[in-house]
């Protein structure tokens, strides 16, 4: 069998650090990779503010099913004790800058296109999970996507850092960002002059008060909104009345939430403040709105995969976006997410043989997926 720990390290010496690394350079690398299985593979460069992201497609016949992981990872954190580029294998474990999110399970699957012939498959390495997520977004919505050559895909494996179990549901993101202008001056003219940190401040406790009505919406495991009223600032000093306001918050809607139908509902409230006369007029934005997410029909993957006894995530994934265009999904990689994003980073290599395997036997017969 391929041993996936020799590729794991050529993948995390090429910085992909979003923003500010390089992810053509390693989709150029892994198309090479993909060619040698018998690929039809193509490198798709994305642009994004200021910078260039990328995704590398590779199918084989007329693909059904899709495996996606990303080639980004986040900065690296302060406290490593080496070079985050430079892997480090101790016999028990790879260390490195994204080996768990998410190159140990792009070295995993390469490893089982070794073990098993391709069939029907499409395979997605796809840059700027970690940030904006406009890759997997161009792939979807471009000719390679729902309207070209994934146009039969209907299931999809989407890595994350699982420690090899199915994860089936986690909640969306949305964030609000809520501005306020008045005319600012001297203090000493405030009763004559708009308030937008005090009007933001009655918004801001609208919100909550919603939040906490919130508390026994959703499934179980997933109750409530988890408002977060997250930064409210305006202001110079105690003697100027401020100009502008700014608030901030986010929540998070659990599965089967339609976050659309949610930021109406926010935006409902500051609207309906102001059509009292409670607060001045706002601008709202929603810079942030990511869907929830739940595999709809679990039963059809691959036993492999472990849905028989799939787990519930705490953090977001693309799986969402592929869901949300009608392509089900579940969730699956090697590592832990409590060593994703932190100093050291690291995957077992037993959870990359694990992965490796079952990855083959989900290529191998993915036709009853």
């Amino acid at each position: 069998m391929t041993d996936p720990v020799a590729l794991l390290t050529r993948l995390i010496a090429v910085d992909t650090h979003n923003p500010g690394g390089d992810e053509p350079r390693l989709c150029a690398l892994l198309a090479d990779e993909l060619r040698a299985r018998g690929g039809d593979v193509r490198v798709v460069e994305v642009p994004r503010a200021g910078e260039t992201g990328a995704y590398v497609l590779a199918t084989w016949g007329r693909p059904t099913l899709l495996l996606n992981a990303h080639v980004d990872t986040v900065p690296p954190n302060a406290g490593w004790s080496g070079d985050p580029f430079t892997a480090r294998v101790d016999g028990e474990r790879v260390m490195g800058l994204g080996a768990a999110d998410t190159k140990g399970a792009i070295a995993a699957i390469l490893c089982a296109l070794d073990e098993a012939p391709p069939r029907d498959l499409a395979i997605a390495f796809t840059g700027d999970e970690e940030n904006t997520g406009t890759t997997v977004r161009a792939l979807l919505d471009g000719d390679d996507g729902m309207r070209g050559t994934l146009a039969d895909v209907t299931r999809a494996v989407v890595c994350e850092p699982t420690s090899c179990r199915a994860g089936t549901r986690h909640r969306g993101i949305l964030s609000v960002e809520v501005e306020l202008r008045g005319v600012g001056g001297h203090s000493s003219k405030a009763d004559e002059m708009a308030a937008p940190l005090a009007d933001l401040a009655r918004l801001a406790v609208a919100y909550s008060d919603w939040g906490k009505g919130q508390l026994e919406i959703g499934p179980l495991g997933f109750r409530g909104m988890c408002m977060n009223i997250a930064k409210l600032d305006g202001g110079i000093a105690f003697n100027v009345v401020p100009e502008v306001a700014r608030l901030c918050l986010s929540v998070r809607p659990p599965p089967g939430s339609d976050v659309d139908s949610v930021s109406t509902e926010l935006f409902g409230i500051a609207r309906a403040m102001i059509a009292r006369g409670d607060i001045g007029h706002v601008t709202l934005t929603a810079p942030i709105s990511n869907p929830s997410f739940h595999t709809r029909e679990a039963g059809l993957f691959s036993p492999a995969l472990g849905v028989g006894a799939p787990i519930d995530l705490a953090f977001w994934t693309e799986a969402a976006l592929l869901a949300a265009a009608g392509i089900d999904s579940v969730v699956f990689g090697p590592g832990d997410i409590g060593t994703a994003h932190a100093a050291d980073e690291f995957v077992p290599i037993s959870d990359l043989h694990r992965a490796r395997d079952v990855f083959a036997t989900v290529i191998r017969n993915h036709g009853n997926v």
